[in-house]
């Protein structure tokens, strides 16, 4: 071999590392993300109602009902897709998935309350979806009518959605009418439905792959003004979607802290409250690959953490008291780890840079990069706070007054609340600003 060809080497490597950094990135849609959990959730709800069944575990219905309201709203706020088809992911629209997202949010709080209206909501939204899935599936011109005319993958996808529509179906028959089948049987659709939804997760990214070439991108140009605000289209990434139920689910969360602490209203289940959480983290995880404040690449070993997450925040809201003792410092660590690393990529060493390498003239930042370097300070600080809360819960009480904590721990957490939509806001006007032509 030649000098030549010695020192082309490490230069073709260079040129190789962000194709070789590609094919490391495991690229899930939020629609596969979703279907992923979705089988966990079901799979793992089949398995444990046996035990259940049996009285060897303890089980909160109401909850379990919530969480999945839950992830049928995180598909009507990132996608647009309800129980009624795939409609256009207005501002409508969006609000109507961050209503029903409450709804289940207070089930899985107060499953003794809501226990009756879940279970019905979570049944209706089931059947409708099984029933009008298999109705446009075969009565819509581009779908089973052209996939079942092209061998491969296409087929694969309409029997996938038909399994998928036809155990909705049954199963929101037996939801909405309990015990008209034995729960073994009911565990055991449940698990078949979970298979199923992996199997429709697995067709759904092979289509995105082999077909992405065909498919249409979105205008660098921000959505036109004209017509009712409501109906425009929601320009809103996955992230801000996230950030957008986080925001309301912190802020409604504070607002039960304090009404808990006034006696207006009863304990919430904690155990329903640290699995949304974890499902809500490992959600993030998978389909943006955040993590701990940082953004990771979406490996294998990425991906088994998160649906590893997923499974255990699900467990926590189906079979409470059990893994509390575990998920909720393993979440206070993660909410320290993401507020130091917040700091410190985003504030601290920014900073550390301008004052190591000042330029030759002032530079002044706009007003919107100052507020969201705030905004970020703040967030960092809060999320700190809140994980030293979690981890050590009687550390601020000793320290500050047991009255000052219960005016300030409600208080912090809609600060929270509000500090994550006021991000969602500034990072949308910044997209606007870089997406209109100068």
């Amino acid at each position: 071999m030649s000098n030549a060809d010695i020192r082309q080497e490490p230069s073709a490597q260079q040129q190789l590392q962000p194709y070789i950094a590609k094919r490391a990135e495991i690229d899930l849609s939020i629609e596969v993300v979703l279907l992923v959990v979705g089988g966990v959730f079901f799979l793992l709800f089949g398995v444990l109602l046996f035990l259940i069944t049996r009285g060897m575990l303890p089980y909160s219905e109401a909850s379990m009902y919530g969480l999945f309201v839950v992830f049928v709203s995180m598909q009507i706020i990132t996608m647009g897709k309800t129980p009624f088809g795939d409609f256009l992911r207005s501002w409508f629209i969006v609000i109507i998935g961050l209503i029903t997202a409450m709804i289940g949010t207070l089930a899985i709080f107060f499953p003794g309350y809501l226990s009756v209206e879940i279970r019905i909501l979570a049944a209706l939204i089931v059947f409708f979806t099984g029933a009008l899935g298999l109705l446009q599936l075969f009565t819509a011109r581009d779908k089973a009518r052209i996939w079942m005319k092209v061998p491969g993958i296409l087929q694969q996808l309409t029997v996938a959605c038909v399994l998928v529509y036809t155990i909705e179906l049954f199963l929101g028959i037996i939801t909405l009418l309990p015990g008209i089948v034995p729960n073994r049987l009911t565990a055991m659709m449940c698990r078949i439905f979970g298979v199923s939804l992996f199997y429709l997760a697995w067709c759904i990214h092979v289509v995105h792959r082999q077909y992405r070439h065909g498919e249409k991108t979105a205008p660098s140009t921000p959505p036109s003004k004209s017509g009712f605000c409501l109906l425009q289209e929601a320009s809103l990434t996955v992230g801000n979607t996230f950030n957008t139920y986080q925001g309301c689910l912190m802020i409604l969360l504070g607002f039960l802290v304090l009404f808990n602490i006034l006696g207006i209203f009863p304990s919430f289940n904690s155990d329903g409250q640290i699995g949304l959480l974890l499902v809500l983290t490992s959600l993030q995880l998978l389909a943006l690959g955040q993590f701990v404040g940082s953004q990771v690449t979406r490996s294998w070993l990425v991906l088994a953490v998160g649906i590893l997450c997923a499974a255990a925040g699900i467990f926590s809201c189906i079979v409470p008291g059990i893994l509390t003792g575990i998920i909720l410092p393993i979440l206070g660590l993660q909410n320290i780890t993401t507020g130091v690393v917040l700091l410190g990529t985003q504030i601290v060493a920014p900073t550390l840079y301008g004052i190591r390498h000042r330029p030759a003239e002032p530079v002044m930042l706009p007003q919107i990069i100052r507020r969201l370097f705030l905004v970020l300070m703040l967030t960092g600080i809060m999320t700190i706070v809140f994980g030293i809360n979690m981890i050590a819960p009687v550390f601020l009480p000793n320290l500050l007054g047991m009255v000052v904590y219960a005016i300030l721990l409600p208080l912090l957490i809609i600060i929270m609340g509000l500090l994550s939509l006021i991000l969602v806001s500034i990072t949308r006007k910044l997209q606007r600003g870089a997406a209109t032509p100068s």
